[in-house]
């Protein structure tokens, strides 16, 4: 059911064509370039260290599955991504091969951006008081009394997903560098691996995001 969904947005996706695949690479540069300037200001080392992290291990996997798609089709015939495929029918190999590596480095940077944002803005998701960790997730947030502030808070648990999230292509290119069908056959889907994800990256955040409460609160 899952890949059923998967194959029918992939489909959408391809028929809006050329166009959403350059709206797309415009919108990851110019976020780059907007998240610079929302940082501007942070100066702690530490968020900065931990930044460049995220950036080097999501560089790792998306380059990673960059590169394993090119081993195993050289030509891009068996591409499923549909962003990727329409730059490949429109403009050819070559472009399609700058487009996906230029994208790939742009995602990356963009995740170790989120990630330092939301180390930055941490503190907007604490509530007022918690004493216990139930008590803490139904009352995340309570602290925020205007709906910018709300918004922002919201801004810094997507960026918590969206750094983790980049965690995937590591799975995605090992299962398109399995040659033996049995073993790839056996392996979770690419839609299952996102679910699982997901729910691994919300109780990563709830552990790691109450870690710092509690360290806070003690202050």
């Amino acid at each position: 059911m899952l890949e059923e969904g998967l194959f029918r947005l992939l489909e959408a996706v391809e028929r809006l064509g050329l166009n959403l695949s350059v709206v797309a690479w415009l919108s990851i540069a110019a976020a780059t370039v907007v998240m610079g300037y929302v940082l501007r200001r942070v100066r702690q080392p530490r968020i900065w260290a931990a930044a460049a992290i995220v950036t080097a291990v999501a560089l790792a996997g998306n380059l990673a599955d960059y590169f394993v798609t090119l081993h195993r089709s050289p030509d891009l015939s068996w591409e499923a991504n549909p962003i990727w495929r329409n730059v490949i029918d429109a403009w050819g190999l070559r472009a399609a091969k700058w487009y996906g590596l230029s994208g790939k480095i742009l995602v990356s940077i963009v995740a170790g951006q989120m990630w330092a944002f939301y180390l930055s803005n941490q503190k907007r998701l604490f509530p007022d008081n918690a004493r216990s960790l139930a008590e803490f997730l139904r009352r995340m947030g309570n602290r925020s009394e205007t709906r910018g502030q709300r918004i922002v808070a919201l801004f810094t648990l997507l960026s918590f997903f969206f750094a983790g999230v980049q965690l995937l292509y590591f799975y995605i290119a090992y299962l398109n560098w399995i040659e033996d069908p049995e073993l790839a056959g056996r392996l979770p889907s690419a839609p299952v691996a996102i679910l699982i994800l997901l729910l691994a990256l919300a109780a990563a955040f709830t552990a790691h995001a109450y870690r710092d409460f509690r360290s806070w609160e003690g202050r």
